[in-house]
């Protein structure tokens, strides 16, 4: 009798090790699991067409504006990619900066921006300054800073002046830019 009930065991015995079997087999090949909710995926959930946002200072006047033909927003790193971006500084005792490329790319805070192809920052002429104007493939832009770097070849023109180097920092507060290395230019002293 023990017999029976032992080879009637068997069987069931058999199926549930098959089952324990086939179960452990299933979750070793699928791997972890998956997170379905996008958020991983680098796809955008938000996308703008010619937009344009302006910050503006303590007295309520424009500090910046950025405009551009396309921004499309990304959940997974929560960053900004912009398309024909064009950033304007203005400040209230110096012409504004206008900053201009074929791309760009805005941290999640906003409180960088890079931008890449073509980067072209044009100082307008103004209160006895001529045009600034440089050029370059890379820029960083930290716009509450007032700081903008690359390390990329620049180059630099004011009127008849030129400046070339590589790797640069402009503080936009001072007026100042330092060029890193391989500098030569010409200065146009004027009369």
């Amino acid at each position: 009798m023990k017999r029976d009930r032992a080879s009637n065991l068997f069987p069931l015995l058999l199926i549930l090790a098959l089952a324990a079997a086939s179960l452990w087999l299933e979750r070793a090949v699928q791997g972890p699991e998956r997170d379905h909710s996008g958020k991983s995926r680098h796809d955008p959930d938000f996308i703008a067409d010619n937009f344009g946002i302006v910050k503006m200072n303590a007295a309520g006047k424009p500090e910046y504006t950025l405009s551009a033909e396309r921004m499309l927003h990304y959940p997974d790193d929560e960053t900004t990619s912009i398309i024909g971006p064009r950033l304007v500084q203005r400040h209230e005792t110096a012409m504004p900066i206008v900053i201009r490329s074929d791309r760009g790319l805005v941290s999640k805070s906003g409180d960088d921006a890079s931008f890449y192809g073509n980067v072209v920052v044009v100082r307008e002429a103004g209160k006895g300054q001529k045009e600034l104007r440089v050029q370059t493939e890379y820029l960083q832009v930290l716009p509450d800073r007032d700081l903008a770097r690359t390390d990329k070849q620049v180059i630099i023109t004011e009127g008849k002046s030129r400046l070339a180097g590589t790797g640069m920092e402009l503080n936009n507060k001072t007026r100042q830019f330092t060029l890193r290395s391989q500098v030569r230019g010409t200065f146009d002293a004027g009369k």
